[in-house]
């Protein structure tokens, strides 16, 4: 039986191959080894999903749904441990994200969820919303710099915001509409998301 000789099989895959081949399997070998590693897998897939993702649309006006008195009710709690009902942050336009800090797409569309923050914290309620520990969410804003960013936790959601994955994003307008839900990542903080922000405020302030 003959034997595999490592050595002769580089030197012939190298004289085969044009250059640019060979650095393109390069890069998809190491791409491929960093989203196997635990410890870089998260910001790999992220990087591609946020490069890929498109804006949302807004819901049709047969879809969109204004919420119950007891989503009004919810109460979720600040960093601190506060707790924060729904209702005191329902006097202007809401933005609520739900996301988790093992979730790619939750990471990916983040940045461009502070973006949207740093235009537009003064006319609407931002809500980032995750179900883990405290201490796992401090430590990963402070890691990725996001600490602008208004986190919240809960261990429950009402009917209203159910779903069965994250990310999940809603927007509503100050009497409670539902206008946009997105279900996956999206680019939050671009030029279509900001004429429905643009025009809620609007509706808000006319």
């Amino acid at each position: 039986m003959a034997s595999f000789n490592l050595k002769a099989s580089i030197k012939k895959y190298l004289a085969k191959k044009k250059w640019y081949s060979i650095l393109s399997d390069a890069v998809f070998i190491i791409l491929i080894v960093l989203l196997i590693i635990p410890s870089t897998r998260t910001e790999v897939a992220s990087f591609f999903i946020q490069i890929t993702s498109l804006p949302p649309s807004t819901l049709d006006s047969d879809e969109q749904f204004k919420i119950n008195n007891q989503t009004k009710l919810w109460q979720i709690y600040d960093m601190e441990g506060r707790h924060v009902s729904f209702a005191s942050l329902n006097d202007k336009p809401v933005f609520l994200n739900f996301w988790a800090t093992w979730c790619p797409p939750c990471v990916a569309e983040l940045p461009g969820i502070a973006d949207l923050y740093k235009k537009y914290n003064k006319e609407v309620n931002f809500i980032i919303v995750s179900d883990e520990n405290p201490d796992k969410v401090q430590a990963f804003v402070i890691k990725n710099n996001l600490d602008s960013l208004p986190f919240y936790q809960n261990k429950s959601v009402p009917s209203d915001f159910k779903s069965q994955s994250i990310p999940t994003t809603f927007i509503i307008d100050k009497e409670g509409v539902v206008v946009v839900i997105k279900k996956g990542a999206a680019r939050w903080n671009s030029g279509r998301i900001q004429t429905v922000i643009d025009q809620l405020i609007s509706k808000q302030n006319g």
